[in-house]
């Protein structure tokens, strides 16, 4: 894994460097991830953003509420919400029925694991 980059990258920077829907990246910045005046964010800036704020990114996507269980001094619950989320997000978004079942499947075994 790769030490977290502070330099702005554009949106399809961001995609492609994590591997993730433009759309996905989009959404984040769409529910208030910060940028600069270039419309560019960190890698770590957006990933700390994410992880504050599924909440307002699960709103804005039109999803469920869900309960993150808060444990002391962990951020595993709001990785696996970030996870669901883009999960559940690719189901409604994909156009490809191989993306939607396959989020289906890994979206699934996630929620089963406590």
């Amino acid at each position: 894994m790769q030490k977290a980059d502070d330099s702005p990258l554009t949106i399809d920077e961001i995609a492609a460097r994590l591997k993730c829907a433009r759309g996905w990246v989009q959404l984040s910045i769409d529910a208030g991830c910060p940028t600069n005046a270039d419309g560019r964010v960190s890698i770590r800036d957006f990933m700390l953003f994410q992880l504050t704020n599924i909440s307002q990114i699960r709103a804005l996507a039109g999803l469920p509420k869900i309960e993150i269980k808060k444990e002391e001094g962990s951020l595993k619950p709001n990785v696996k919400a970030i996870l669901t989320t883009q999960l559940e997000w690719l189901q409604i978004r994909s156009t490809r029925g191989a993306v939607k079942t396959a989020a289906k499947l890994v979206c699934d075994r996630i929620n089963s694991i406590d």
